[in-house]
């Protein structure tokens, strides 16, 4: 007789919906502060959603970005790399970092106006299908500078910190 163990990291759906509202209010601050339409955000609101929450739950989700301009050119990337932990009982406590994104946002330059923008994610391994995401390619970001801006979000199970990404200096 032969045993396999098997170990599966997941992550508390209460800790997914919570960082999935974190990164989609964030995403619509950066693009007010921006001056962009939020029209394609919010007309794929649904999906997105559905998207980072099955993921963020299942522990596959390395990172998702919000691309402004254009891929092959971008003006502006905003990175949300994801950490998973196994925590038991732990604390249950949810925080989220808005103040800080407003303090940063106020020191970087604009994007055009007109950019348009996308929202790409990247997984660790295999993961769950979720209808209206397809296969595409992330910006690339050698050349542009980069910036740590902190903690976004976190719960019991995982956090989310945010990345900056611009050409200039």
């Amino acid at each position: 007789m032969s045993t396999t163990v098997g170990t599966h990291v997941g992550t508390n759906v209460r800790t997914a919906v919570h960082l999935t509202d974190a990164v989609m209010g964030t995403f619509q601050d950066i693009l007010a502060h921006f001056g962009l339409s939020a029209g394609y955000l919010n007309q794929h609101w649904t999906v997105i959603e559905d998207g980072l929450t099955t993921w963020i739950a299942e522990g596959s989700l390395e990172d998702v970005r919000l691309e402004c301009g254009d891929p092959s050119d971008p003006d502006a990337i905003f990175r949300v790399p994801l950490s998973y932990r196994v925590s038991g009982a732990g604390d249950i406590t949810f925080v989220t970092s808005q103040a800080r994104l407003a303090r940063a946002l106020a020191k970087y330059e604009t994007v055009p106006a007109d950019a348009t923008y996308r929202v790409v994610v990247s997984h660790r391994w295999s993961h769950t299908h979720v209808d209206g995401w397809s296969s595409t390619t992330a910006a690339d970001t050698s050349g542009m500078s980069s910036y740590n801006l902190g903690g976004l979000g976190s719960g019991p199970d995982a956090s989310a910190s945010l990345m900056y990404f611009s050409k200039g200096a």
